[in-house]
């Protein structure tokens, strides 16, 4: 009887009559068909269950199955991870107890792509040999990405992103560790486009704009850096001579076999051939043969994809944009076939795609909804009407919709069929994403079949219900073993199957380290131990030479402060405008302002807006070619930027120089330095054991107040952003640089004016060009009058009206430059950040008790991994080194500092314990 169309077995069928009449028209003899008819064929003689399957799954009137199937095993996976877990389990079950060999059993996938990275990673933990029948993508090779690269570097000028793909292959005849110092070189400094090719030295540098701070340090680094940018020239051009050349021979080709042409001797160049052969060699030493393939085959099929490519557009005249286009489409396409590289290994194969042959156990997984029997496709050209009018035509198609299906229910048949002694089949009940997932009709049929089948659950973990079975190979042991112990710690009771297989792990030499290596991660503390005074010293020095914000750093994470200063950790530099780059540039532009007002011998008070104007676009200009190697002029948008920062400065010289009109106060220094280089000395602190604190900085700005009462000095610290003076931040330590700086200027106030000095306050000065926002149009005092309440000087004062009123002649009527405000009675309002004489002295006497503390602990070794918590801000909020601490609230050992915010009150009454006869 002929099979019909809708016979599962009909493309069987079809394929045969092809093969016939091929060997009818050949004259072959064709012998008569045999015809087996057995209730029981002999393949499955030793497993009637399996005979059952085969005959009857897809007979819908067929009986039950009266009895448990003793070759079978259905099975609901909690995840793929759990699925592939549970199946390497089951084979090393069979090797180890029922003496299968690893040849007689195979893996079943209708989708391998969603499987292959797991079975590769589980199998090897369980040491289980095995092979995939399926064509390898070489996208990832490096051979491939290698090619796109350099195409790419030409085509975009040699961009960042295309020269370090290249530069990564490993091809090239420079090291990786030479290749990191390059890039690292390459993004601090932006190279691009010519100056890669210009056969010029690089000879770019750090440059401080004047008068930085950080300017001390350049005489000490110039022969380091001397020495280093040597270095980088010579990767330099070891690492770009192939491509360069390249570049030169592609950008004279002009048509398709030329620019092949070119491709195959730059690879030539570098002596790609060799380096496969040399690594193919590596992988069969380390016995990785399937890698030792890859590395054979590659280079046969890229040469015969550039013989393509000269068949196909040989002689036409093509740009390297259209050529590199299709040589992508070819190397995305490239797939490579290899062969199983020994006799006795598990196969892994595709249903649709692989040879599935006879093996005695075969597991089949991912029986879901959608995938065994796979949905149909909704993307086609031709409809099924149409495809089956050109069929009848004599044109041969991939079947149709109805046809598929068909074939569908074929896979089903060889998935189900393939073993002769035992079958597992397995489905997930959620998906990559968490989502459920439900079971294919194929389960459902399995179930109808075989009443007395049992379905088990496969779990990530040992579950409690089968925690025998996880215990497999050494090593996966091994690592459920930790995780069941982790449950002892935390008080539970475990099965004592994993005390047996604990014992068993340390009485095994080979095993007994590892096990101890690995349990000890039980017992781990996220917190690290003081360091030993001796490389605490070594480390920092004697005297600690540090700045307030170092102090202040150590006082929010003392690991921090170790591995900013200790260890010297940074994140590597690249070439763009940080919030750091525009604080210096403003303090310079800030302090040039005031060298050419003094050049010209004009008061701060006389200045009007169009000379702040003139002036400030002089000192933008002057300034922006010295900011990061001419960053400001790089591009549209910086140049935007450069426009912006005139707005800015300029707006700060208004608003100084309306505080020097309403002012009787006079400038003693700006970017006044301290230190062993300054005009100041240091901060010098005495600490435990002879040793010593010494703090360096820059402050930005001093003033001089002359009173019947006396002299009094104030300091202003600009910053780029908003930002308050908190009472709580002083006393936590974590706010300590103005109060650092007056404590200073008031010490050396002799040095500085000739004379002793009280405290008249320390400000905060933004610098910004505010947005006003408004419904209407604006009078222009109007908005000079909400440009100085948005940039109001923020800080403490002393309470003390005189003395505000010489800072500012209007306080008492018009309150927009300091942070105070008068009662009609004349008393300060409650919103005031106005404070005593003596509370200056009980802050600066709290300010170097808190430094000293501070210092003696950077001596003692503290490196805790101790953030702080306050209520709006905690300081691993921005931290760096998060993967490095691995700081985690959930760990007893990890818990936040918790800052409580006390009151005004509250705060003076604890500050006022301390001791005030240093001051």
């Amino acid at each position: 009887q002929l099979p019909g169309e809708n016979d599962l077995f009909y493309s069987t069928w079809e394929t045969r009559q092809k093969i016939k009449d091929i060997a009818v028209k050949a004259g072959a003899l064709i012998e008569a068909d045999l015809n087996i008819n057995e209730d029981i064929p002999p393949r499955w003689s030793a497993a009637p269950d399996l005979a059952y399957l085969e005959k009857n799954f897809f007979d819908y009137a067929a009986p039950s199955f009266n009895s448990p199937p003793p070759g079978l095993k259905l099975v609901a996976a909690a995840s793929k991870r759990a699925e592939v877990e549970g199946v390497a389990r089951e084979i090393t079950r069979l090797c180890r107890d029922l003496n299968y060999r690893w040849r007689d059993m195979a893996v079943i996938l209708r989708n391998p792509e969603d499987y292959y990275a797991l079975i590769n990673t589980i199998f090897t933990d369980h040491e289980i040999p095995f092979f995939i029948d399926l064509k390898r993508p070489v996208h990832y090779h490096p051979l491939v990405e290698l090619i796109r690269a350099a195409c790419d570097t030409v085509i975009t000028n040699w961009s960042y992103e295309a020269v370090f793909r290249y530069l990564k292959t490993d091809l090239i005849p420079v090291a990786r560790e030479q290749i990191d110092l390059l890039e690292n070189y390459v993004l601090a400094y932006g190279i691009k486009g010519s100056r890669w090719t210009d056969n010029k030295d690089w000879t770019y540098r750090r440059h401080y704009l004047k008068d930085s701070l950080e300017e001390d340090y350049l005489e000490a680094e110039k022969e380091t850096v001397s020495a280093s940018l040597a270095a980088i020239n010579q990767i330099k051009k070891e690492a770009t001579q192939a491509l360069r050349l390249f570049q030169e021979e592609v950008k004279k080709a002009k048509i398709g076999q030329e620019i092949s042409l070119s491709l195959f001797k730059f690879l030539i160049t570098l002596d790609i051939p060799g380096r496969l052969s040399s690594w193919r060699n590596e992988a069969l030493a380390l016995g990785q043969l399937e890698q030792a393939s890859e590395h054979t085959q590659i280079w046969a099929y890229v040469v015969d994809l550039l013989e393509q490519l000269v068949e196909i557009v040989g002689t036409e005249k093509i740009s390297l944009e259209e050529y590199s286009q299709m040589l992508n489409a070819g190397l995305e396409n490239l797939r490579l076939g290899l062969i199983p590289p020994g006799l006795d290994q598990v196969l892994i194969s595709s249903l649709d795609r692989s040879r599935n042959p006879n093996v005695r156990s075969a597991f089949v997984l991912g029986v879901n909804d959608g995938i065994l029997p796979a949905r149909g496709s909704r993307n086609v050209l031709f409809n099924e009407a149409e495809k089956e009018f050109l069929e009848q035509a004599g044109l041969t198609f991939f079947p149709g919709e109805k046809r598929r299906l068909y074939l569908e229910q074929f896979l089903v048949y060889t998935a189900l069929t393939r073993s002769t002694e035992f079958l597992g089949v397995s489905y997930v009940l959620a998906d990559n994403e968490g989502r459920a997932a439900t079971p294919s009709i194929v389960v459902s049929r399995l179930k109808e079949i075989f009443p007395h089948l049992k379905e088990e659950f496969w779990a990530e973990e040992p579950d409690g219900l089968n925690e025998e079975g996880f215990i497999t190979r050494p090593a996966r042991s091994l690592a459920y073993l930790t995780s069941r112990l982790r449950i002892v710690k935390a008080g539970k009771n475990i099965n004592p199957v994993w005390w047996g297989t604990y014992s068993w792990l340390v009485s095994q030499e080979k095993w007994r380290e590892r096990c101890k290596r690995v349990l000890s991660s039980l017992f781990y503390i996220n917190q690290e131990p003081p360091l030993p005074v001796k490389l605490s010293r070594s480390l920092y020095g004697n005297p600690v030479k540090a700045s307030v914000s170092k102090i202040e750093k150590f006082n929010a994470c003392p690991f921090a402060y170790f591995l900013t200063y200790g260890l010297g950790l940074k994140e590597r530099a690249q070439y763009k405008l940080t919030v750091p780059d525009l604080g210096e540039f403003y303090h310079a532009a800030l302090k040039e302002f005031h060298t050419r007002v003094l050049a010209k011998k004009i008061n701060w008070s006389d200045l009007k807006p169009k000379d702040c104007a003139l002036l400030t676009g002089e000192v933008v200009e002057t300034l922006a070619p010295q900011l990061r190697n001419e960053i400001l002029l790089s591009g549209p948008g910086y140049r935007y930027l450069t426009q912006k920062l005139i707005k800015t400065v300029g707006c700060a010289t208004n608003i100084l120089t309306e505080h020097a009109r309403r002012g009787k106060f006079s400038l003693v220094g700006l970017e006044l330095a301290f230190g062993p280089k300054g005009n100041l000395p240091p901060l010098r602190l005495k600490l435990k054991e002879d040793t010593w604190l010494e703090l360096s900085g820059r402050i930005d700005r001093v003033d001089l107040i002359t009173s019947p009462k006396g002299n009094y000095l104030k300091v202003i610290d600009y910053k780029s952003g908003a930002v308050e003076l908190n009472l709580n931040e002083i006393f936590y330590g974590l706010k300590l640089q103005l109060l650092a700086y007056l404590d200073l200027v008031l010490n050396y106030a002799p040095d500085l004016i000739g004379s002793d000095a009280l405290a008249a306050g320390m400000l905060y000065f933004t610098l910004q060009n505010p947005l006003i926002i408004s419904h209407g149009p604006l009078d222009p005092d109007l908005v000079d009058k909400e440009v100085l309440k948005k940039l109001k000087m923020k800080g403490l004062l002393l309470a003390d009206p005189e003395i505000i009123s010489l800072m500012d002649n209007l306080v008492f009527t018009s309150p927009d430059l300091l942070p105070v405000a008068f009662k009609k009675d004349g008393c300060f309002t409650s919103r005031s950040s106005v404070i005593s004489a003596t509370q200056f002295t009980i802050l600066r006497q709290h300010l170097r008790q808190t430094l000293k503390a501070a210092g003696e602990e950077i001596m003692a070794g503290v490196v805790a991994i101790k953030p702080y918590r306050g209520q709006k801000f905690a300081s691993c909020r921005y931290c760096q080194f998060k993967a490095i601490c691995k700081f985690d609230p959930l760990l007893p050992e990890n818990n936040f500092r918790l800052l409580p915010s006390p009151s005004k009150k509250e705060i003076w009454q604890g500050l006022s314990q301390v001791n005030t006869k240093e001051i």
